[in-house]
């Protein structure tokens, strides 16, 4: 249902868990600066607000609520990206409490529309501190080779697409030029142009969390037409290498596969991936780590929202030509369907058994809704189950034909002899 124009409401009845779980998503289009922009929000409203101006007050308020949680954060779905406030609190039904959601959805009022604000900025003492923290975190991520890894491949892959190559925890020189005046004119904006989407799991109705924000100051909105999918033209094969002093060198490999979410060859896709490096028996899993002994660790990962397929591993360095044509050959053995029945089977079943697992928790509910969402359609998880059953190997194998690689990222390793044995 809709709260007002551009404001939507989601709401999953169920008595299924213990808590109410509430999600409530400012959400726009992906640009560079919106994703360094948004994460310094995030850090500053989880823990300060005028309300509860320190982390002990907002601690405190939780408590109260008989131990409820709460966090900001963001995320980022292909063009979109949001900021998501997030509150749990247990059902009042079970603590003899019917007004603790309440309370819950008023401390998320105030933590939402009362940011700590002094002078007409975020108050500038907070304001530097997580500033500064953030700023530390992100470069303490330069000594995490896998992520260094990753993100050098994305900045290959979408060159010309910035926004998707940015990290979404954004960039340290960016946060840097940020200032309390003009993020508080960003945030202020924020609110009152950024669509809204309100998604709630737990043993409510729609009348009730409709009552609940009856007083939240959201005016209409412009609906978000911006699509998530990312449909890009085929792009020629780059490579980089870097030399680092690291034991373990990362061979990271980017495939171009234009399949988007829940098209007609979404679910043939999934399970490709799965087969391909995407599940523990996997063929790049059982070929390249167990079988071969050539790497410490072998996946892949399928991203229906902007067509990449990455596969990461952590290899020796002198391994590098002999594990790139083990990966070759995997990919080319399903290109060709030569892969068992029993294989294809224990996929599908891993692929299900993770689905419904999925489907017992509720944070899994709430995302699921509202990607549903932002792509503007629903399946059910029986309709999922039925999708992915009815996949055959020969439609995995006419995915896998659309595979075409895109990027190499090495980061070549210290001398093998300082490498610990695989295993």
């Amino acid at each position: 249902m809709q709260l007002g124009k551009g404001i939507g409401l989601t709401v999953i009845p169920t008595s299924q868990f213990k808590t109410v779980r509430v999600a409530v998503d400012f959400i726009a289009p992906v640009t560079v600066s919106e994703l360094s922009k948004r994460i310094l929000m995030a850090q500053l409203l989880e823990t300060s607000s005028q309300d509860y101006p320190t982390q002990t007050a907002l601690a405190t308020a939780l408590s109260n609520m008989y131990g409820a949680g709460f966090g900001v954060n963001v995320f980022r779905y292909g063009r979109i990206n949001g900021l998501r406030f997030s509150g749990n609190v247990v059902d009042g039904a079970l603590l003899g409490d019917p007004d603790v959601l309440a309370t819950m959805f008023n401390f998320m009022k105030k933590v939402i529309f009362r940011p700590l604000v002094k002078d007409a900025a975020f108050e500038s003492q907070t304001f530097t501190l997580q500033q500064r923290n953030l700023i530390a975190y992100l470069k303490s991520l330069d000594d995490d080779k896998q992520y260094h890894a990753d993100q050098q491949l994305q900045n290959m892959v979408f060159s010309d697409l910035p926004e998707l190559a940015t990290s979404l925890y954004g960039d340290a020189a960016t946060i840097a030029t940020l200032d309390g005046q003009g993020l508080l004119s960003d945030y202020q904006n924020l609110l009152a142009t950024n669509q809204v989407q309100v998604t709630v799991v737990g043993d409510v109705t729609e009348a009730q969390i409709k009552a609940l924000m009856g007083d939240w100051p959201l005016p209409d909105r412009t609906p978000l037409k911006e699509s998530p999918i990312v449909a890009r033209p085929r792009q020629p094969l780059i490579e980089k290498t870097e030399q680092q002093a690291v034991a373990q060198a990362k061979l990271n490999l980017a495939y171009q596969l234009p399949i988007g979410y829940r098209t007609e060859q979404f679910y043939a896709a999934l399970v490709f991936n799965g087969l391909f490096g995407g599940t523990p028996i996997s063929l790049l899993f059982k070929n390249v780590r167990e079988k071969n002994s050539l790497a410490y660790f072998a996946s892949s990962q399928f991203d229906a929202f902007t067509g990449m397929l990455s596969v990461r591993t952590g290899i020796e360095s002198h391994n590098r030509q002999a594990v790139e044509a083990i990966i070759a050959a995997q990919l080319t053995a399903i290109q060709n369907g030569q892969f068992s029945d029993e294989l294809f089977d224990q996929v599908v079943a891993s692929l299900i058994n993770g689905r419904e697992s999925r489907m017992d928790s509720a944070q899994a509910l709430l995302n699921q809704a509202v990607l549903d969402e932002l792509v503007g359609s629903h399946v059910s998880t029986a309709e999922w189950v039925q999708q992915v059953s009815a996949v055959s190997k020969q439609t995995v194998s006419a995915v896998a034909q659309q595979v075409t690689q895109q990027a190499t990222y090495f980061l070549e390793g210290a001398d093998d002899n300082e490498t610990a044995p695989l295993s």
